[in-house]
């Protein structure tokens, strides 16, 4: 085949918590590593997102960081870059298994020719995921990392370069109206920016609520948003919207839920799985990513949850996303990132993320 998926590592209970290595015992040009970290889950309802569970996932050659985010960054960059892709089972129940998927796209989309990983041109590549298991279920005790590198076989890739991403910048936000200036990279050109404004169950311009890139000067901004609701708002007919099943257990004693999305009406749609039973949210809105449900009784129950801002984080692309060559250069231009603390953010943190084309 052109084409052929091979298994880096067969699912492995890791223990506890701790960084699996990964050697990338692999010549030929690789487009995509797929991973699924899957739980059995010992709790109902859930005491953390999923993505927790994951710190960390790098890719490295000795002392080299090609690639380095958490897990929250992982998703929401695969969110914003894969219309329709769902990273996250949907499962929460007691006894089953909870399935998460992490990926790292070297390329512009799966089996992009001209980008891709090529391991021949490093001397000792290695992947490495920092794990723990009972983050999301504080009960948790049984866990499975398998690991999946998406390869050209047949097909004889030449690429030029990937794509590498990394948590460029993490800081606990200030006092209102504060501001975080950020120096940005020069030596590669960037295809997006993610700016990631977390604080458990708030909507992330509560957080962070402006952003501004300028080069240097006052007169040269690219682009200035003063107000990141109203851009959240505006971006909405540009992103893809996300949707996911929820599968779960409802009881009268209100039980928690974290999802992806995290904007003020993320929605939820659901119907318990006994007669007459009737769900309804305890919270007066969905922000955060943070449902909390309750039941009339006792029940399985099943839902679709949908809406924007992956795991808090914002989205600035830097030209076309699929034109290599329409992308930001900012050799020379002393780029320069500021953010602003909104009305929550002495109690939130902030991570921005760079994805950059890296040349071979």
């Amino acid at each position: 085949m052109k084409y052929r998926s091979s298994l880096l590592l067969p699912a492995e209970d890791l223990g506890g918590a701790g960084t699996k290595t990964i050697d990338i015992d692999v010549d030929k040009p690789i487009s995509r590593i797929e991973m699924t970290f899957k739980t059995t889950k010992a709790s109902q309802g859930m005491s953390a997102p999923a993505p927790a569970n994951i710190p960390k996932i790098e890719l490295v050659d000795g002392s080299t960081i090609l690639h380095s985010l958490t897990g929250y960054e992982n998703q929401a960059l695969a969110y914003y870059s894969r219309k329709g892709v769902v990273m996250d089972h949907g499962q929460h129940i007691s006894t089953l298994s909870e399935v998460d998927i992490y990926t790292i796209d070297f390329g512009r989309w799966l089996w992009d020719q001209l980008l891709a990983f090529d391991p021949k041109r490093f001397s000792n590549p290695q992947l490495k995921v920092t794990w723990d298991e009972d983050v999301s279920d504080t009960s948790a005790t049984v866990n499975a990392l398998e690991v999946w590198a998406h390869i050209f076989d047949e097909l004889k890739a030449s690429p030029i370069g990937f794509l590498s991403a990394k948590e460029h910048h993490s800081y606990t936000c200030g006092a209102e109206n504060s501001f975080e200036h950020i120096a940005l990279p020069e030596d590669r050109p960037i295809r997006q920016l993610l700016v990631r404004a977390y604080r458990d169950g708030y909507e992330p311009w509560t957080t962070i609520d402006e952003a501004r890139l300028d080069e240097g000067t006052l007169d040269r901004i690219p682009w200035e948003f003063t107000d990141l609701e109203m851009y959240y708002r505006r971006m909405k007919s540009h992103w893809p919207m996300i949707t996911q099943q929820l599968a779960f257990i409802a009881d009268t004693g209100a039980l928690t839920f974290y999802v992806p999305m995290t904007d003020y009406y993320a929605g939820f749609a659901g119907a318990g799985l006994g007669a007459t039973t009737e769900l309804f949210h305890s919270n007066a809105s969905s922000k955060g990513g943070k449902m909390v449900i309750d039941a009339s009784a006792n029940t399985n129950a099943l839902a679709i949850v949908f809406g924007y801002l992956p795991w808090h984080s914002y989205q600035f692309p830097m030209g076309l996303k699929d034109e290599i060559e329409d992308w930001y250069d900012p050799a020379g231009k002393k780029p320069r990132l500021r953010l602003r603390a909104g009305s929550n953010g002495t109690n939130g943190t902030g991570q921005v993320v760079i994805e950059e084309l890296f040349k071979y």
